[in-house]
């Protein structure tokens, strides 16, 4: 594919709408030629394999032409109304914020991004909510037989389902076009709606389905309980990555690898001034804002498995999955190691 990170986007979720999505996404690697702004992916790749980055199409087109493939992690998020899958980063607060209203400076290229970083610094906004995480050095730990309403979106009625909550077929699909709430039913093994069946909605065949792994997680509106770990509070930003750059010039987590089945969570606390952000947001480029972490500082970092944001229903922001604007709300992602399979140099 010849692009930025949101067509790349594209063609990863478009092979998880195929029913025979196992075979496709283990038999056809996917290659990115990068042509657009952020181009993180490509970027992380070249760093992962150790290679010089040139923004250009001929070392990038002569990779894919090596055939060489390595394998990638992939990352499910889910919403309260689509299933989708990651393979960059999911971002609440600033981060997101320059990302989705920068599209108006997109004539710009990459450098929109500097230009409205320093309007959002100007205009500094903070958010409240709770962060879930599960520790890197943790297993799933799924409640069993609890009770799980499904989120009630206004039209549907609430509905109880006893359940286990671990979801384990590996091909469950998801109706993620139709803003409708929906349930696991371990005793059917399968997404089904809360209104109507598939075969009672002629016009519901035409809408796309999302298939993959199930999810390893509670259901998104499920209490979660240790070794879960919650924040509470006010933040200026999270951000969760899976790849070492965000872009070009943004050197997210040096240590980030294609395949090392990590999410890092940055959490920027609300008390964090506009000078220590300032200083944290140059040093993206060289990786050295990891510096500004310490103990004293209202910034984290750390190395988890899974996390749900839950946002403060009474305030508005904008939450991105790879860049692509989703429902805000609360959002829960998994990681899922090696799943996805990559050209590399």
């Amino acid at each position: 594919m010849v692009g930025g990170d949101g067509i790349v986007f594209e063609v990863i979720n478009g092979l998880f709408e195929r029913w025979d999505w196992s075979e496709t996404v283990k038999n056809i690697p996917v290659g990115v030629i990068p042509g657009g702004s952020g181009n993180g992916l490509a970027r992380s790749i070249a760093y992962h394999c150790g290679e010089p980055y040139i923004p250009s199409t001929l070392p990038s087109a002569l990779a894919a032409i090596k055939s060489k493939v390595a394998p990638m992690d992939l990352v499910r998020v889910e919403t309260k109304s689509q299933i989708l899958f990651s393979f960059l980063s999911v971002g609440w607060g600033f981060l997101s914020d320059v990302d989705i209203e920068s599209e108006r400076l997109r004539i710009l290229g990459g450098q929109r991004f500097n230009v409205w970083s320093l309007a959002r610094l100007i205009g500094l906004r903070s958010y409240r909510g709770k962060i879930w995480y599960l520790p890197a050095s943790c297993s799933f730990n799924i409640p069993k037989d609890i009770e799980l309403s499904p989120i009630n979106t206004g039209s549907n009625p609430d509905i109880s389902v006893n359940t286990h909550a671990t979801r384990q077929r590996l091909d469950s699909w998801y109706s993620a076009a139709s803003r409708r709430t929906a349930f696991f039913s371990a005793a059917e093994s399968s997404y089904q709606s809360t209104t109507d069946n598939e075969t009672g909605d002629p016009a519901n065949k035409e809408k796309p389905r999302m298939y993959g792994p199930a999810s390893q997680l509670p259901c998104l509106n499920a209490t979660l309980t240790p070794p879960w770990v919650c924040i509470d509070g006010s933040f200026l930003m999270v951000h969760a990555s899976y790849q070492s750059h965000l872009g070009e010039d943004v050197l997210f987590v040096p240590d980030a690898k294609l395949n090392d089945g990590t999410i890092w969570l940055l959490v920027i606390h609300t008390g964090t001034t506009r000078s220590q952000l300032l200083q944290f947001l140059l040093r993206l480029s060289s990786g050295s804002h990891l510096n500004c972490i310490s103990k004293r500082s209202r910034i984290q970092l750390l190395p988890v498995r899974a996390f749900r944001i839950e946002p403060d229903p009474k305030e508005q922001g904008y939450v991105t999955v790879d860049g692509e604007l989703v429902e805000y709300g609360p959002i829960q992602a998994e990681i899922f190691p090696e799943l996805g399979r990559i050209m590399v140099p």
